[in-house]
C-alpha cells in the first residue's frame, strides 16, 4: 500500500474546499512539507505549498496543500461556526476540519467524505453543502464506519473488499498538524487506523468481530459492553492482573477458552473492547460477510491473560 494513499484520498474528497479558497500558493524553498515531511514531488499538488503558523508569533511554515486542507475554512460546504466580536467588528468564522473536535470522518475508496459531528455542530453545520448531501451525522465515528462497512461504501466496485483502501478519522480535533503527520488508509480489517490529534493507532476489528461473534453464541451479548464484565482482561491489558478475578471470570463463561482464542492479543485493543463491541454487536448480523474465525484449537499468536 502506498503511503500516500490516505493523503490522495483527502485531496480528492476535500477539492471543494480549495475551490475558490482564499489562501496564497506558491512555490516552496523546502526540501519537503513541513508537516507530512513527503518531498515536494511526492505531494498531490507537486511543487505547491501554503504558508502556516501556530499562532501569532510562531515561525511561518511551509506545508503541502493537502495538510494545508483541515485549515481552510468553508460557509458553503460546512457553514458559520460562531461569530467573533471585537470592539465594533464582527467577524463571522465559518468551519474547518481541522476545528471539528469531538468529530470524525471515513473517506472511501470513491473518495467520498462522511463526517461524524456532535449533536451542537452538526446543527451549525447541517445547511451547509456537505449537510444537504447527507455526508453528515450525528453517530459515533466507529458506528458510522460500520455502517458504511455493511453498506458495501467501503469497497470499491468490482473490487474485493476494502482492497482500494479507505481512510478512518477517529477525531480531526484542534491539532491538524500531528493528524497530518502520518496519515494512513485501511486495507484490512485486521489493521483498521485510527487516525487522530492524538496521533496514529492500529485497531484489529476483525479479532473483535470474532470476539462478538463467541459472545453470541455464548448467550452472552448483554455482557458484551459492560466494563465490569471486561474488567479481568482490561485490568491484565494495563498491567494488573488479578489472578482471583480472572479465575472468579472463567468460572463464570461457559466456554472461556473460545472466548481467550478470539479476543485481539494487543493490549490496546483489549481495553477499547466493551465500546466497540456495544457498536459491534448490534450490527453483528449484518456483518457476518466479515467474519473469518480461526480454525478450531487454533490459539491467536500471544498471551490469553
Amino acid at each position: 500500500m502506498s503511503r500516500h494513499l490516505a493523503y490522495q484520498r483527502l485531496f480528492a474528497a476535500t477539492h471543494e474546499l480549495r475551490v475558490g479558497a482564499e489562501f496564497s500558493r506558491f512555490t516552496p524553498d523546502t526540501p519537503s512539507c513541513a508537516c507530512c515531511n513527503r518531498r515536494w514531488s511526492e505531494v498531490e499538488a507537486p511543487f505547491q505549498a501554503a504558508e502556516y503558523r501556530y499562532g501569532k508569533s510562531g515561525e511561518p511554515e511551509q506545508v503541502c496543500l493537502t495538510c494545508y486542507t483541515p485549515r481552510i475554512p468553508s460557509e458553503r460546504l460546512l457553514g458559520l461556526e460562531r461569530y467573533n466580536h471585537t470592539g465594533n467588528t464582527t467577524t463571522p468564522i465559518y468551519g474547518k476540519l481541522g476545528m471539528l473536535v469531538g468529530s470524525g470522518g471515513i473517506i472511501t475508496p470513491r473518495n467520498e467524505l462522511y463526517l461524524t459531528l456532535p449533536p451542537k455542530l452538526h446543527a451549525k453545520y447541517k445547511k451547509g453543502e456537505w449537510g444537504q448531501q447527507g455526508r453528515l451525522s450525528t453517530d459515533k465515528p466507529l458506528a458510522r464506519l460500520l455502517d458504511l462497512l455493511i453498506a458495501g461504501a467501503l469497497s470499491a466496485p468490482g473490487e474485493r473488499p476494502l482492497e482500494q483502501g479507505f481512510v478512518y478519522i477517529e477525531n480531526w480535533g484542534r491539532k491538524a498538524d500531528i493528524l497530518m503527520r502520518r496519515l494512513l488508509a485501511t486495507t484490512s480489517l485486521k489493521e483498521v487506523w485510527c487516525n487522530s490529534e492524538q496521533g496514529v493507532t492500529p485497531l484489529d476489528l476483525q479479532a473483535i468481530l470474532e470476539t462478538a461473534q463467541v459472545l453470541k453464541t455464548l448467550e452472552l451479548t448483554n455482557q458484551a459492553d459492560r466494563l465490569v464484565f471486561w474488567k479481568p482482561i482490561t485490568d491484565a491489558a494495563r498491567g494488573q492482573r488479578d489472578d482471583a478475578a480472572f479465575d472468579a471470570w472463567l468460572g463464570k463463561v461457559p466456554d472461556p477458552r473460545a472466548l481467550l482464542m478470539a479476543l485481539p492479543t494487543d493490549p490496546f485493543d483489549r481495553l477499547r473492547l466493551p465500546a466497540v463491541l456495544r457498536e459491534v454487536m448490534p450490527r453483528l448480523s449484518a456483518l457476518e460477510a466479515y467474519l473469518t474465525p480461526a480454525p478450531p484449537q487454533t490459539q491467536r499468536q500471544g498471551s490469553l491473560f
